[in-house]
């Protein structure tokens, strides 16, 4: 019998069944947006600040450190702004590659970029 060996794993990845489970009734009971004002997403919500809560704990953070992102793209989207945004004193510019993937290259359209190429 053969195995598979996926091997692309930073686009995505299977969670484990533990989590899979842990999970399950937010996919499907509790899946009201937590961001909202009525009552139903009150159950997401405190999912959401007890898992900030843990993830916090877990790496020495405050709970006011953590933020969660639908994927890679936005959590690119907001490093590269957060770190131009703090080191703007330093420069206006961001020096990256032309082979960085679409989210990055998309977050610095209508920046000044420069691209540097290693042989």
């Amino acid at each position: 019998m053969s195995r598979l060996i996926y091997l692309d794993n930073a686009a995505t990845t299977a969670v484990r069944p533990e989590v899979f489970e842990a999970m399950k009734p937010y996919f499907t009971e509790c899946y009201g947006n937590p961001s909202s004002i009525y009552g139903f997403a009150s159950k997401s919500k405190k999912a959401v600040e007890d898992a900030r809560e843990t993830v916090a704990e877990f790496i020495g953070a405050k709970a006011s450190e953590i933020y969660f992102t639908g994927g890679g793209s936005e959590s690119d989207n907001w490093a590269i702004k957060a770190v131009a945004e703090a080191r703007k004193d330093q420069g206006n510019h961001i020096i990256t590659s032309k082979i960085e993937h679409h989210a990055v290259l998309h977050t610095h359209e209508g920046q000044r970029v420069y691209y540097c190429w290693w042989d």
